[in-house]
């Protein structure tokens, strides 16, 4: 009798230590998937050199120029950038009522890329004419100027869209 209590006993022990064992791989399981989830949110939000830049318009600053065929240099109509020494110009085309307004500048140090996301005028009117508006985009320190590859505009509507660098600027 004494020897099926004890198996019993020895059955108990064994079940209980393996479940101490699936108890340990499950909550390792769950810190995996928690810093993989962190690391999935810092890479999406920005966090991976998503610095944000500062930004301001500058009604100061020449337009933006294009060369076209036969070697002729225009004026840039529509949305470009153009790298300068201390800061990013950009140009934004659009309706002279509202205009176009900055939400927010980040920059992905990976993908080389400034990201400008255009705030939502909420559905205002806007006037049939183009205006030109020209920004000045500041890098916060330890980002230069040069490191900017790409530059992505978000508009109102959500889509996004690469914008070209200018040939150069007026003179």
């Amino acid at each position: 009798m004494e020897d099926k209590h004890l198996y019993r006993e020895t059955q108990w022990d064994v079940s209980a230590e393996e479940s101490r064992a699936h108890h340990g791989l499950v909550a390792i399981g769950f810190a995996v998937l928690a810093v993989l989830v962190i690391a999935f949110c810092i890479w999406t939000f920005g966090g991976r050199g998503g610095a944000t830049w500062g930004f301001e318009a500058d009604e100061g600053l020449p337009i933006m120029t294009m060369k076209v065929s036969g070697g002729n240099t225009v004026a840039a109509p529509g949305d470009y950038w153009y790298p300068r020494d201390e800061f990013v110009q950009l140009q934004l085309s659009g309706g002279s009522i509202p205009g176009e307004e900055i939400e927010r500048v980040t920059f992905d140090a990976t993908l080389k890329t400034l990201t400008v996301k255009l705030k939502d005028q909420g559905g205002v009117p806007t006037t049939m004419d183009i205006a030109l508006t020209e920004w000045r985009l500041e890098p916060p320190s330890g980002v230069t100027v040069s490191d900017v590859e790409h530059v992505k505009i978000t508009y109102q509507d959500g889509s996004t869209s690469e914008i070209t660098k200018a040939d150069g600027l007026a003179e």
